[in-house]
């Protein structure tokens, strides 16, 4: 079997569903997940922010998905 590359809409699945699963994180550890470069993963992570999908602090690089969009992407029983 060859290698099996990540395509972009899978990195991002990847890095929501990391945020979905945990109350927080940093660029970075997005960035290891998703396999996107850090300067990569923040201007993502930025554009989440302004329509709503994430908050983002700078000042002490956190991430968090939005309850609303969180809801959605884990199943509750």
């Amino acid at each position: 079997m060859g290698s099996y590359r990540l395509n972009g809409l899978d990195r991002l699945q990847r890095l929501l569903n990391l945020l979905a699963e945990k109350d927080g994180c940093s660029v970075e550890e997005l960035a290891t997940a998703a396999g996107w470069s850090v300067y990569r993963t923040r201007s993502i992570v930025e554009f989440l922010a302004e329509h709503g999908m994430v908050s983002y602090r700078a000042s002490d690089n956190l991430v968090r998905i939005d309850p609303p969009i969180r809801r959605l992407m884990v199943e509750e029983d």
